[in-house]
């Protein structure tokens, strides 16, 4: 009986007190604490576009991206064609423009000399080794139309990191 009562103070401390406890690899887990990633909101609040020059652009139209991007980030704007672009970028603060790298070459300039200057996300569809290495040494980031939507929302968080560092440096 106090083997039982013993056992069970124990698994009561464990789970109520949220200790650390190692999992698998390096991770760490919080032992009753636990969060699904779908909840889980970004470290920084982000203002991103997502930019398509026309009605249906397939990798970023997908409904479960965004509404996962709806959640996470602090303003959501979808635009289509450079004037709405034009009118998001000058209405406010844009952090973050995530668009398809077919689309890039005609806006390019314009994100560029955008007065919050966002960071540029291209989305590449199935990209050679060579492609998408290009777009990551010329945008930084870069991401495959294929990733899921855990990685666009990494690729985010980096971003404005670096867009943070940037505005504090200045």
């Amino acid at each position: 009986m106090r083997r039982l009562a013993g056992s069970a103070i124990f698994v009561a401390i464990a789970v109520l007190g949220g200790t650390a406890a190692l999992a698998c690899g390096d991770k760490l887990l919080a032992v009753g604490r636990g969060v699904r990633f779908q909840r889980a909101y970004a470290a920084h609040e982000a203002n991103l576009v997502i930019y398509s020059a026309t009605a249906h652009n397939g990798a970023l139209d997908s409904a479960k991206l965004q509404t996962i991007l709806k959640r996470v980030v602090h303003k959501l704007q979808v635009v289509q064609g450079g004037s709405q672009l034009d009118e998001a970028l000058k209405s406010g603060r844009v952090d973050v423009v995530l668009l398809d790298f077919a689309d890039l070459a005609a806006i390019a300039r314009e994100l560029q000399s955008a007065p919050s200057k966002p960071v540029i996300l291209p989305v590449l569809v199935k990209p050679s080794k060579a492609e998408f290495a290009a777009a990551q040494r010329e945008y930084k980031f870069a991401l495959k139309a294929t990733t899921d939507e855990f990685e666009y929302l990494t690729v985010i968080d980096e971003a404005m990191q670096v867009k943070l560092r940037s505005n504090s440096k200045s």
